[in-house]
């Protein structure tokens, strides 16, 4: 027995031959009564997604969504077919959506329309379907790069690590030493288009197998997975069945229009890495020396007589620097001298790395500051960016109560907005012009086709007016972060939600 005990201690020190250990995986999962080779992968459950960076604080709690779904997965060339019901909490509104996976295209149908995916939707599904246990293995054994990574415990199992490189990154397999089924999928990789991640650089993607069950296909399969992704939770997923089988998956189970195609090729805009500015609406003088830029969300520059101040970090690097090409073409030798961010969800960080690496001054809800400063020293070792290569110290500027910037007639005053919704916002007012900055607080009601209707989000709403009543001021124009055309204060102060 102690000769045994040193054998695999000896085993371990020198290294296992990493593509034996994945070999002794596929094994384990097809199991004595599974087909040699599995083509297609039929799975039907449920599952709750978390939608992170989406909640009143950029820490969360995060909002959750449910679906009850079906899926088809083609393991050997990776595509996927996913039919989802969402089931929201009323019971209303629901509607069946598929989403299809496939070669290099993503999209989803909503009652047999299509709708352009973006390309941080095809990444997002090619993580699930490559993350899945057979096709990681598969993936795994064909790889020539493929190596023994450690030992680690988990749950006082030892478990052996493998990886090899993926995509823009890498992935790892957590292989339980006892039953040699993969307990874990990691994926670490940077997402550039995902404008929710993309700031956060290198992301851990990690999916763990839970409740591993005989199918009546004969084979191994997790009937439950948790994803989490930089530790936080993102998805849950229980199965009610899973079918491995050995028979090729109908192509056209995966088919995809050529007018679908062109549309999503033509779709380059929803990929954030490559949005410029203009591209989607171009810069408009509101008042002199106060810019408005209507892209995917509106960015906002104030020109003041030592200098220009930035409304918002969104989008990338690329775009901030394009925002920053503006406001020197409109005002030559004027500094930055400041950049406000009116609230902190994931969607509208992607250019703050980029002004902490420039050294900007920012001013910032003070609760807002810690999770700036996380993000500050997130690992971007995959591709380095400005602030991982210079190491510079960001500069928070902590709004807690009243706050003014500059002076002359662009004089900015600060304010925070508080309220259930707003805790997080920053407002900005403008006196020279009775001008409203209204934060992330100004949504216009939408009718069932998506149309602009009377009235505004009543809670939202609310936030604001209660916030412009406690401190007294006089506005006359509303504009926000949302690509929305300026707003008289009197259309928004006396309208209501419409029931």
């Amino acid at each position: 027995m102690f000769a045994h005990v040193l054998a695999i201690v000896g085993s371990i020190a020198s290294g296992p031959n990493p593509h034996a250990l994945v070999d002794s995986a596929l094994a384990a999962m097809r199991h004595r009564a599974a087909p040699a080779r599995v083509e297609s992968v039929r799975l039907t459950g449920v599952d709750h997604t978390w939608l992170l960076g989406n909640a009143e604080r950029a820490e969360g709690p995060w909002r959750v969504s449910y679906a009850q779904f079906s899926e088809l997965y083609d393991p050997v060339n990776g595509s996927l077919r996913r039919t989802a019901l969402t089931l929201p909490a009323d019971a209303n509104n629901t509607s069946e959506r598929v989403t299809i996976l496939t070669d290099s295209v993503a999209g989803l149908f909503d009652g047999g329309r299509f709708i352009v995916g973006s390309h941080s939707t095809y990444e997002d599904l090619i993580d699930r379907v490559d993350g899945l246990p057979l096709r990681a293995l598969e993936l795994a054994s064909a790889s020539s790069r493929l190596v023994y990574d450690r030992a680690v415990q988990r749950y006082g199992v030892p478990h052996d690590v493998v990886s090899f490189p993926w995509r823009n990154g890498r992935m790892r397999l957590e292989l339980n030493r006892e039953t040699h089924l993969p307990d874990a999928v990691e994926i670490v990789r940077t997402y550039p288009d995902n404008f929710r991640w993309a700031a956060f650089g290198d992301v851990t993607m990690r999916t763990d197998n839970v409740d591993w069950t005989i199918t009546p296909s004969g084979a191994y399969w997790p009937m439950q997975q948790k994803t989490s992704l930089n530790g936080e939770p993102l998805r849950d997923v229980t199965y009610s069945a899973a079918l491995l089988d050995a028979s090729p998956v109908p192509r056209d189970s995966f088919a995809v229009s050529d007018s679908a195609r062109a549309e999503y090729a033509a779709g380059s805009a929803l990929n954030f890495s490559r949005l410029r500015v203009g591209m989607r609406g171009q810069p408009v003088e509101l008042e002199p020396g106060i810019v408005r830029i209507p892209d995917f969300w509106a960015q906002t520059l104030v020109k003041q007589p030592d200098g220009v101040v930035i409304f918002e970090a969104h989008i990338s690097a690329q775009y901030l620097h394009d925002v920053i090409g503006e406001a020197r073409r409109r005002w030559p030798g004027s500094p930055i001298k400041a950049l406000v961010m009116t609230s902190d969800p994931w969607a509208h960080i992607g250019g703050v790395r980029e002004a902490m690496a420039l050294g900007i001054p920012i001013y910032v809800r003070a609760t807002s500051i810690p999770f700036l400063t996380r993000l500050a020293a997130a690992p971007h070792t995959l591709d380095p960016d400005s602030l991982a290569r210079s190491r510079r110290a960001p500069r928070f500027v902590s709004v807690s109560g009243r706050t003014v910037i500059g002076s002359g007639a662009n004089r900015i005053v600060l304010y925070p907005v508080r309220g259930p919704y707003a805790e997080r916002m920053v407002m900005a007012y403008f006196p020279g012009h009775h001008l409203l900055y209204g934060a992330d607080l100004v949504f216009r009601n939408r009718g069932p086709n998506g149309e602009p209707q009377p009235g505004f989000f009543e809670t939202e709403a609310t936030d604001l007016r209660r916030a412009v009543a406690r401190e007294h001021l006089v506005v006359d124009t509303l504009i926000c972060v949302q690509n929305t055309p300026p707003v008289a204060w009197r259309e928004f102060d006396e309208s209501r939600a419409t029931p």
